[in-house]
């Protein structure tokens, strides 16, 4: 196998921990002949100019040499799935994952047998997506085992290796990864093979784990037009059982553009969002996705600053920043011009407020209630919401003993 093309050297191929994994695996007697590549992600995004997190490693080498290899000269090693031929390698806190080539023997949609082989071209065949069978060595050449991938990364055209319907009965999740890469590295039409592929196998979608999903999913959802790559997926039949509203998805195109444009990206907005920002939706949704706490906690922020009047004046967005965070009112001013489809001009003061506007304790708290001779209970409760709503309402001014003044 001989490089296809050249590129500069990039800063994670030159880092000194990837290079110890990759002189250790390659040595000195296969000098003419690639063990060891880097391989997927980290050379798709180099090509595409896209930031690289992860460093994967493929080798011809069999696990237990690569783990026999590395742990002479002391790198550590995590068999953390040495059943499909990958162990982890561990130099301080950085891990590369590393995987023998290999031939899918059986799949059964969710999980696959494999056999090992040293021939680049088959462990390629059983890739998803062309743009990810490119290769590099430690020099900046490229490989291109199946002479598909340079050709698509230009176009940017994200086409199934071999027969789409073959690549997704061996794991479905393809199909939504399918349409993520379209959405975060696609331009253009979409392949109308791997369109007609997904909509035929959409229904083993239910087959698969929820967390599995829900990564999938959120990862279209965070790019920069879901609403495109929803679009194309609900009229496919994929995730139908969702009920999208269109209004939703409208709501949806104009918030992605005012975050965009304010810079305030946040995923549990757009989700909310999505589901015409109506918690019956949401759980309708979590029959296939699982949401974060953290998430479910950040929606429920949003609806009660959505609750609020519009945030066109200074003491309601004071309010809303007091009584549900920065973060909830940031991302409710960003919905509210997404639904008003304009540019409000209060909106950068509004901003202003929500960035700067330092949040002030309450002066008085249930001790103070009940030194005031009202004992513990509903009334006590009652009272002190009373005299903060008046608190509020009066711009936050009222000190502690204006405040015991309203205690009756």
């Amino acid at each position: 196998m001989k490089p296809a093309r050249t590129i500069p050297l990039q800063d994670w191929m030159t880092d000194p921990a990837a290079m110890a994994i990759m002189n250790t695996l390659q040595g000195k007697m296969h000098e003419n002949e690639p063990v060891a590549l880097f391989v997927g992600g980290c050379v798709r995004n180099a090509l595409l100019g896209e930031p690289v997190e992860d460093v994967d490693i493929a080798t011809s080498l069999s696990p237990e040499d690569v783990i026999e290899k590395l742990g002479n000269v002391g790198i550590k090693t995590i068999p953390t799935g040495l059943e499909h031929g990958t162990i982890t390698a561990v130099i301080g806190k950085k891990r590369f994952e590393i995987t023998t080539l290999r031939i899918d023997v059986k799949t059964d949609g969710r999980r696959a047998v494999v056999s090992y082989t040293d021939d680049w071209i088959e462990d390629a065949k059983r890739r998803d997506f062309t743009v990810n069978t490119l290769l590099s060595d430690a020099k900046g050449n490229i490989y291109d085992p199946l002479q598909k991938g340079l050709e698509h990364i230009a176009a940017k055209k994200i086409i199934f290796v071999g027969n789409p319907e073959k690549r997704i009965e061996e794991d479905y999740l393809r199909i939504l990864r399918y349409f993520r890469f379209h959405a975060l590295y696609g331009e253009g039409a979409f392949d109308e093979k791997a369109l007609k592929a997904c909509k035929k196998a959409a229904p083993k979608i239910k087959t698969l784990a929820r967390e599995r999903i829900a990564q999938e999913f959120f990862k279209i959802i965070a790019s920069d037009n879901p609403t495109y790559i929803l679009e194309t997926m609900f009229s496919q039949g994929i995730l139908t059982e969702f009920d999208f509203k269109e209004n939703a998805l409208e709501i949806l195109r104009h918030l992605c553009t005012f975050q965009s444009n304010y810079e305030l990206r946040a995923l549990p907005t757009r989700l909310y969002v999505l589901a015409a920002m109506n918690f019956e939706n949401l759980k309708t949704m979590e029959q296939r996705l699982i949401f974060p706490k953290i998430f479910l906690k950040d929606m429920q922020a949003l609806a009660g600053v959505l609750a609020l009047p519009d945030l066109d004046k200074d003491q309601i967005v004071r309010t809303a920043i007091y009584r549900h965070g920065r973060s909830a009112t940031a991302q409710s001013l960003m919905v509210e011009l997404a639904i008003d489809r304009v540019m409000n001009g209060y909106a950068p003061q509004a901003l202003k407020i929500i960035q700067n506007w330092p949040i002030p304790n309450f002066p008085i708290n249930g001790e103070d209630i009940q030194k005031a001779g009202i004992k513990p209970g509903p009334e006590l409760g009652q009272t002190l919401r009373n005299i903060e709503n008046w608190w509020i309402e009066n711009n936050f001014q009222p000190d502690r003993k204006e405040c015991f003044k309203k205690i009756s």
